[in-house]
């Protein structure tokens, strides 16, 4: 099991010395915001500190299920570039968004061209030496739209037919109901790397998880069970706290799981 950290949680202006930091508080590995203003910076203050890598591909502004084709082909062209830049750095994961359809009426026709996009670009990025994942998303509450993929069921099947890895993001699936264990039992081989952060059921807050009160407790025991071998990347809100509260966290969070296994 394997502590990465999202450089969406340090912010855009971290400096070197923040990364040597990460890797002094025995994290392995950081997953590039590709939509930072630094991230190639922060690729190679990565690289420089022996950090593995991967990437949150961009996708606010990039609508992988648009039905307009300047945009998807846009689209397509930044995605792709992001991934070769990722192999340059010996990169081993790129985590996508499905996206969203533009109304929710349009759900099944968006989820059919995200299901072909999405096979054609793990097609791309198995060529590069990259694997894709795809992350679940919440669903809009409003329903003016639909996220893909905010539902298991629909998340399930676009990993299994597009032939990807699943990127689980544990607070995401707190507001979608779901009971985590029950996912990551049903997810099986396809999990290849964890969102870890909690939230109160309702946002996607990005929180640290406060011990016994936390909806995710017990989660980093099943994976350590089930003996998972893909990052967990620590991915909270850099509005909220200082790398040096997180590291703090961590390091007390580790202690904690030490001494529970000493008691088993």
């Amino acid at each position: 099991m394997k502590r990465w950290i999202s450089t969406w949680s340090i912010g855009p202006n971290a400096e070197l010395a923040h990364f040597q930091k990460i890797k002094e508080a025995g994290f392995a590995g950081v997953e590039i915001w590709c939509e930072h203003k630094r991230a190639l910076v922060y690729l190679e203050y990565a690289r420089q500190c022996g950090l593995e890598i991967g990437m949150h591909l961009p996708f606010h502004d990039l609508n992988f299920a648009t039905p307009d084709i300047t945009v998807w082909n846009h689209t397509e062209k930044v995605l792709i570039e992001w991934m070769k830049k990722l192999r340059e750095y010996e990169g081993v994961h790129a985590t996508l968004h499905g996206g969203y359809a533009w109304a929710s009426e349009e759900r099944d026709e968006a989820i059919e061209k995200v299901k072909k996009r999405l096979t054609a670009m793990a097609a791309i990025a198995a060529e590069l030496g990259v694997e894709l994942l795809l992350e679940n998303l919440i669903a809009d509450r409003l329903n003016y739209s639909h996220h893909i993929a905010s539902h298991f069921s629909e998340w399930k099947s676009l990993l299994d037919e597009a032939n990807v890895k699943a990127c689980l993001d544990v607070g995401h699936l707190l507001v979608m109901k779901e009971n985590i264990e029950d996912v990551i039992a049903k997810l099986g081989g396809l999990l290849a790397a964890v969102h870890y952060s909690d939230n109160d059921g309702a946002s996607d807050l990005h929180l640290l998880p406060d011990g016994k009160n936390s909806a995710v407790n017990g989660v980093l025991e099943t994976l350590q069970q089930m003996n998972f071998k893909g990052p967990i990347v620590y991915e909270l809100n850099p509005y909220r706290y200082s790398l040096q509260d997180i590291l703090h966290y961590v390091s007390e969070e580790k202690i904690a799981i030490c001494l529970k296994n000493r008691k088993v």
